[in-house]
């Protein structure tokens, strides 16, 4: 109490203690979690009954390693090979183990099941609006709990996410950010008692976020920074434990540059990949990233359109006469200003921005060439940053400059009603979007008005549209008006980005082969191998028609062709299987299709 004629001063908001008992953390919006693992998992129940999409072809219904099911093999197969070696045929640069085995064990309880997939991916989600609200609140005693809470929900309910959530394939996007909140978690229980245990689980929680995706590199630099703001330890503490996470991440890379440096070669981007391979001029590479920048934060703050693809030509490499380069970079300079203008005064609006910008600084292609030049998954980990930044800007232009009365005073319903109003657009958003993820046919017509000159779009819309005229079993076609709608497609994918394009090249050729034009196909399949000559199914498809116009010999020599630059290609071995018994010579063509079962131990017709 004060003494007599002495005023009382309020306690500084700055000056609560930064420990608190479990038992009042527990008492604190305890049901706040609920309502965002609940929220989490109503907006996505529409997914459910997804089929297979986008990326979950190369890593789940492609992927003849995922498809053993859960099997010593398969799990020696994934913890040894590049992510995508059991879909592609050439080098790659990701080392994700840990999605691949779940993938695997799901594939062996649900074969050729989408639907467990997402439900997983669901729930996953909805545990980590849990986990994630658990954390803030002790990371952020100092705010007040509705501050936290309206960064939790308003994560949850992104649009940003929906390609995350609804492309099982983003496994790697949830288990990275969920292990490495739990770490986040663990090192915050440590230092609030010192038990040496949450010590040891922060460093095997890091190092499953870190073999879920390598991106989670970035936190080395996140949680430092985290204690230096939210808490009071001395910088010996602080380098601690960033040396800790130095050992999880040092044996990932290591691990993962062994795998990767096994393989054939480096992996080749071309301008269909990233945008950054269409010029040679570093300064346009760095202005063409800002612009990108700028792209990116347009759908943090306005996620309308979202698109699955912003590819080559329908962004261009541009120079720093281009307004969307220089808005990107004062956008990013601004941000980074902010950032470091608090760093000494422990702002909470300039961690909420150094954390958006070391979480999105491997993805912004300024410091290293990625092999996407757009991606919303790859906003996940960040927009934690950029929606912490949006409610404490919103709590600061609605006058709430004293966030201890988040909950009372003059000010509480404007904030309220206009975050209100936000959640739900944000979360009718969500729902809405989830309907083009059905499949990769929606998702591709969605898309395409929104980037109609992305030639990758294209080519993939037409690998989808020439579906709907073929028989999926017998592989015949049954409707060509969908089969000249699917050529159109590649024809205008080639149109777009002639140089270098063959797997749209390969892709038309096959599709005028199902015609059975082939003085039509043949001139497309030659394109596809002269620019790329480890083409092993476009070397199947010219022995088919040489095996169709009874010219057997070359037919065998093609297919033998395709074989030696693919030797898991099931087509090939097939085809050539069928050559040699019809000029009876049976034991060799069973050699052939036994070892095409290898592949696919359960294809019908082999």
């Amino acid at each position: 109490m004060p003494k007599r004629g002495q005023k009382h001063r309020p306690e500084p908001a700055g000056s609560r203690p930064l420990v608190i008992s479990n038992e009042d953390l527990h008492s604190r919006g305890r049901l706040i979690g609920f309502v965002a693992a609940a929220l989490g998992v109503l907006l996505y129940l529409n997914t459910v009954g997804h089929q297979y999409t986008l990326d979950d072809f190369s890593s789940i219904k492609g992927n003849w390693i995922v498809k053993q099911g859960l099997t010593a093999e398969s799990v020696g197969l994934i913890l040894t090979t590049e992510y995508r070696h059991g879909a592609w045929n050439s080098p790659g640069s990701l080392y994700r183990p840990i999605p691949l085995i779940m993938f695997a064990a799901e594939w062996q309880i649900a074969p050729d099941d989408p639907r467990l997939g997402r439900v997983i991916n669901i729930l996953l989600y909805g545990l980590t609006g849990w986990l994630l609200w658990i954390t803030l609140r002790r990371v952020l005693i100092r705010q007040p709990l509705a501050l936290v809470a309206a960064t939790v929900l308003l994560f949850m309910a992104h649009p940003i996410h929906t390609e995350v959530v609804a492309n099982t394939k983003s496994r790697d996007e949830i288990l990275s950010f969920l292990f490495g909140i739990s770490a986040l978690y663990s090192v915050w229980r440590y230092l609030d008692g010192t038990h040496k245990g949450w010590l040891v689980s922060f460093v095997f929680l890091y190092a499953l976020a870190l073999f879920s995706k390598e991106s989670a590199i970035t936190l080395i630099a996140v949680f430092p920074i985290t204690i230096w703001f939210f808490r009071d330890e001395d910088f010996k503490t602080i380098l601690k434990i960033g040396m800790l996470m130095i050992l999880p991440a040092a044996l990932y890379l290591m691990i993962r540059h062994a795998i990767l440096a096994a393989q054939s070669g480096p992996e080749i981007y071309s301008a269909l990949d990233t945008v950054y391979m269409a010029t040679d001029d570093a300064l346009e590479r760095i202005a063409t990233a800002f612009m990108m920048c700028g792209y990116y934060l347009k759908a943090l703050l306005f996620p309308h359109p979202l698109v699955s693809e912003m590819g080559y030509p329908q962004v261009t490499p541009v120079g720093f006469t281009d307004p969307r380069a220089v808005a990107g970079f004062a956008a990013m300079l601004g941000l980074g200003s902010v950032g470091l203008a608090g760093l000494r005064r422990k702002r909470a609006i300039s961690y909420a921005v150094l954390f958006f910008l070391c979480t999105f600084s491997l993805f912004s292609n300024l410091f290293i060439i990625i092999g996407t030049s757009y991606g919303e998954r790859l906003l996940y980990l960040p927009s934690l940053g950029s929606t912490m930044a949006l409610v404490l800007c919103l709590a600061h232009l609605t006058g709430m400059t004293d966030t201890r009365s988040l909950w009372r005073g003059k000010h509480v319903t404007v904030f309220w009603s206009v975050f209100g109003l936000a959640l739900v657009l944000f979360a009718v958003r969500t729902v809405t979007r989830n309907k083009d993820w059905y499949n990769s046919g929606t998702l591709y017509a969605a898309d395409l008005p929104h980037a109609p000159n992305s030639a990758k779009l294209n080519f993939h819309n037409g690998i989808e549209v020439i579906k709907k005229g073929m028989v999926e079993e017998t592989g015949m076609v049954k409707d060509t008006s969908w089969v000249m709608a699917a050529i159109a497609s590649y024809t205008k994918a080639i149109q777009l980005y002639p140089e270098h394009d063959p797997d749209a090249y390969h892709a038309r050729g096959q599709a005028w082969l199902r015609l059975g034009r082939y003085e039509l196909a043949e001139p497309d399949l030659r394109k596809a191998i002269e620019q790329r000559k480890s083409y092993g199914e476009a070397y199947s498809n010219l022995g088919v028609i040489r095996f169709h116009q009874k010219e057997y010999q070359e037919a065998e020599v093609l297919f033998r062709e395709a074989i030696h630059y693919d030797s898991k290609l099931v087509d090939a071995h097939r085809n050539l299987g069928a050559v040699l018994a019809t000029q009876r010579r049976f034991p060799e063509a069973i050699m052939q299709w036994e070892q095409g079962l290898e592949h696919e131990p359960f294809n019908a017709t082999l």
